[in-house]
């Protein structure tokens, strides 16, 4: 993959941390807290930056303290990954998680679309190339601290640039619905496919019994698809923003080899988590 600016990113990868430019670092501009603050407040309507912290789990940390003292002693305050999709009970304070979805779904925050929006998002790796950071935005409150050193903030600052000037949040939306149609259509005519699920370019793949998501991950690898696989032991699809139909393809005729397992490319081990069965 390359975008006009020469930059080049790879096929797919196996981290959300990655997945909004791949591996690949674009120049790191010059910057401070406030400006980065204010690009973060910008990133959805009606959201300021409440806190940048050195990584992710400090944000969250963060915003499960903000919530529970926003909602008072008898108030329900419910922690949600946006991936998993806009609950449906109430609460008092709705804390999602966002940064498999970060960006992913044509638009910056996934749950933005969602009829009742958070009242706080926490962002994180994803958004600073992979690189340790967290970042709570709310509807308004008392900020806290900006702890995140100025080499996390200049990548920051980098990714969104680069994000909004080569236009990727249309571009992915566009390459996530067709990567979807041919994954769902794929389900049809391969019933080890279970389900397929998730936003955007965020994507999910359950397998029956007994094939199962560690060894497609394995397969596609050597078929030259970096995937991997999650908490819940569904296939995670995670490719990079800047993805292009043609990649798509490669993708889903992976999967498809994998499934069917088609003569593979190498037979040694192609990574780390190769070796070690994961």
């Amino acid at each position: 993959m390359q975008l006009s600016t020469g930059r080049l990113y790879l096929d797919a990868v196996a981290s959300p941390a990655t997945a909004l430019l791949g591996h690949d670092v674009p120049g790191l501009p010059s910057t401070d807290a406030a400006t980065v603050e204010r690009m973060l407040s910008s990133l959805e309507h009606g959201y300021v930056c409440l806190a940048m912290k050195s990584n992710f789990a400090a944000a969250a940390d963060f915003a499960t303290r903000f919530g529970r003292s926003a909602a008072g002693a008898e108030g329900r305050v419910v922690e949600i990954n946006a991936l998993d999709g806009e609950p449906l009970g109430g609460a008092d304070v709705l804390v999602v998680h966002e940064n498999e979805t970060l960006g992913r779904a044509g638009r910056w925050l996934g749950s933005g679309a969602w009829r009742c929006a958070p009242d706080l998002v926490v962002v994180g790796e994803a958004l600073a190339l992979g690189f340790p950071f967290g970042a709570v935005l709310g509807r308004g409150g008392q900020r806290g601290d900006h702890d995140a050193d100025s080499a996390t903030l200049a990548r920051v600052a980098a990714a969104i640039t680069a994000v909004e000037n080569e236009g990727l949040l249309r571009q992915g939306r566009e390459v996530a619905e067709y990567l979807m149609a041919r994954l769902l259509a794929m389900r049809e005519s391969c019933p080890q496919i279970e389900k397929v699920e998730g936003t955007g370019l965020s994507i999910r793949v359950v397998f029956t019994p007994p094939l199962s998501a560690v060894q497609i991950r394995r397969r596609m690898c050597e078929r030259g698809v970096l995937v991997g696989v999650d908490e819940a032991g569904r296939l995670a699809i995670d490719p990079p923003l800047p993805l292009r139909i043609a990649e798509a393809d490669v993708i889903t005729g992976a999967l498809r080899g994998a499934i069917l397992d088609l003569p593979m490319v190498s037979a040694s081990p192609c990574c780390a988590a190769c070796e070690s069965g994961g």
